[in-house]
């Protein structure tokens, strides 16, 4: 990565400095301990290290660089973690940031941006100031809508007319091919004639969490079709990587760490006209991973309330997968009888469905009683139970559909519980709905992984020299990118507190939640990682990188590396913490690093053994 902001911030900022500023530290040999700011503890399990300018706690096992200190502790986003240390750097953000970036793709954006506020101010104008808005005006009357909360979304109206908003901005020397380019106008190909994509419709600008206008929703007036309609794609317009009111929510849903995800615009405005604030809305039937990305740091319960028609169940299943997806966690590795070892992916977030009664919606249920919503909450059901519910009922009876269902839908769900009792509650539903015994199902989920799921195990292999040897993290990273489709069944088995650097961290989460569609991914970065990102495929590329093995075991071999390094530092530090201990004769610091050489020898057998002929491994189990 050239110098620029980031860069510029990280050399001007010491991670001990920063630290110390809320902790208090003691240097020990070329370290600095003091009280996990993560975690309460009496004695001091957390260590900074200026050379790596990084820091890891022993005892919760928090680790990070200085932009990883200030997300957790100020429960901020990358951009605005830092924007906080630039200012304390006195670093001039924008100024560095404008280095990186295309001038005429940031002109072109930002008129789209402007003229997107500008039909937005139209919209809103006419729907309160013209007598032919009075059927739109009417309409939000009948449903509730508060003018002060409508005017605080920027609600508006689109005349009936094929050229009200084309004839305003005509006026005021915007061309056609501007307005086309901002999606506000429909170009037929075949004679160029253009009209207002949005007419007779009552207008719901979008914002990205910024609070930009990047485009619209409407909903007919009348019986068009359809019903809703959104701005085409711009370059700045992607609805599957939007969520509908996320800027009015972003700083509810970090306050209160959970996030409540409804379909229709009008569910989420209901929501917050009441005071719901954490409410945003998907834009359509089914939630996308890049949705999910964008909130997945700052929230630890999720609830999905859609409607309760079957569109909705559906949308809520399709959501689930999604969710599933995006907020899976790191592998939990877990020894069963018979010394069988087994690696299972968690899930970083309560998820729950909230169940309204049979024809409401979520705009209808807050409006009719809104003391009843924290309620409808409060009742959710987990996904686990949703899921297995609405997904196993009215499975063929036949022998050959209840195993089929058994494996492809109940197993995957089943395998990702980590607590064996809420796991025993789940295998007996299953076994009811399916009509299998409980040991059958059991045994089921004990049965080695599928394909795709026996991909996301870390390697055995031994570890070699590779390119870029010297930072096993950044080879790891570039490797990723590289190979995006090879990486998404091996991303789960990055243990993340393995990852000093947040912008390594950033990169990982955008391709897991993205399912490896790396433009995805890298335009849901900020655009300093995703510049980092693009200049080590760059410098891979110019490099002429080759790496020795095939790239579905190199991925793996790469994690592994990673993970030995990081234990290899890890015990260094505390065999070293230990002899001085032992010289000091302080018998309680004594005792303190010989747990944690406990606890690092538990990781160390985490990290999965070569396939042995002399004994069993899940890779090995017959069934």
């Amino acid at each position: 990565m050239p110098a620029g902001t980031l860069e510029t911030v990280k050399e001007r900022t010491d991670v001990v400095d920063l630290i110390g500023a809320k902790v208090q530290l003691r240097q020990t040999g070329r370290s600095f301990k003091g009280l996990c700011p993560f975690h309460t503890e009496k004695t001091p399990s957390f260590v900074v290290y200026p050379e790596s300018q990084s820091y890891h706690c022993f005892g919760c096992g928090k680790t990070g660089d200085i932009f990883t200190y200030i997300m957790d502790t100020e429960n901020l986003d990358f951009r605005d973690a830092l924007k906080l240390l630039a200012d304390r750097a006195g670093v001039q953000l924008e100024s560095q940031m404008q280095q990186r970036r295309d001038p005429e793709r940031d002109r072109e954006r930002e008129g789209l941006v402007d003229l997107n506020e500008r039909a937005a101010a139209f919209f809103s104008n006419v729907l309160w100031t013209s007598p032919s808005a009075s059927e739109a005006r009417a309409v939000l009357e009948r449903r509730g809508v508060d003018r002060r909360t409508a005017e605080r979304f920027g609600i508006g109206y689109a005349p009936d007319s094929f050229d009200a908003l084309k004839g305003h901005f005509l006026s005021r020397d915007v061309t056609e091919a501007e307005l086309v380019a901002a999606g506000l106008l429909t170009r037929r190909e075949e004679d160029g004639r253009t009209w207002d994509r949005f007419r007779n419709r009552i207008t719901f600008p979008i914002r990205n969490r910024e609070g930009k206008a990047v485009g619209f929703g409407a909903r007919a007036m009348g019986d068009a079709n359809p019903k809703y309609l959104n701005t085409a794609e711009t370059p700045i317009f992607n609805k599957r990587s939007l969520l509908y009111a996320l800027d009015k929510a972003y700083d509810a849903v970090r306050r209160l760490r959970s996030i409540v995800i409804v379909e229709g615009y009008m569910d989420a405005f209901a929501a917050h006209q009441f005071g719901f604030e954490n409410v945003v809305a998907s834009m359509g039937t089914a939630l996308t991973p890049t949705q999910v990305s964008s909130i997945r740091r700052y929230v630890d319960r999720v609830y999905l309330a859609l409607d309760s028609d079957a569109a909705g169940q559906l949308a809520t299943l399709r959501g689930i997968d999604s969710m599933r997806e995006s907020f899976a966690d790191d592998e939990r590795v877990e020894v069963l009888p018979g010394n069988l070892v087994r690696f299972e992916r968690t899930l970083g977030a309560e998820i729950r469905v909230v169940l309204l009664p049979h024809g409401k919606d979520p705009d209808d249920y807050i409006r009719a009683d809104p003391a009843n919503w924290p309620a409808a909450l409060d009742s959710s059901i987990p996904l686990v139970e949703y899921f297995l519910t609405h997904s196993l009922s009215g499975i063929d009876d036949s022998p050959t559909a209840r195993a089929r269902a058994l494996q492809d839908d109940a197993v995957p769900i089943l395998r990702e519980i980590g607590d064996p009792v809420v796991l025993s509650h789940y295998i007996a539903m299953t076994a009811r709905l399916l009509r299998f015994r409980d040991t059958e199902v059991h045994a089921a989920v004990l049965r080695g992984p599928s394909r795709r799921r026996e991909n996301r195990s870390p390697a055995s292999a031994a570890v070699s020299e590779r390119p870029s040897a010297h930072d096993p993290e950044r080879y790891l990273v570039t490797l990723l990118l590289r190979y995006p489709l090879a990486a998404l069944d091996q991303i789960a088995g990055i243990d993340r507190e393995d990852v000093l650097d947040t912008r390594h961290r950033l990169i990982i989460e955008g391709l897991a939640s993205t399912s490896g569609e790396i433009e995805i991914a890298l335009a849901g970065l900020d655009e300093e990682i995703a510049a980092y990102a693009r200049s080590l495929l760059s410098e891979s590329e110019l490099r002429g990188t080759t790496f020795p093995l095939a790239t579905s075991r190199e991925i793996p071999v790469a994690i592994q590396r990673l993970a030995q390094t990081r234990y290899e530092s890890r015990l260094r530090h505390v065999q070293s913490e230990l002899q001085a201990a032992q010289q000091a004769g302080d018998v309680a610091a004594v005792t303190e690093n010989i747990q944690r050489m406990n606890l690092l020898a538990e990781r160390k057998q985490s990290f999965a053994p070569r396939e042995s002929p002399y004994f069993r491994d899940i890779r090995s189990a017959v069934n």
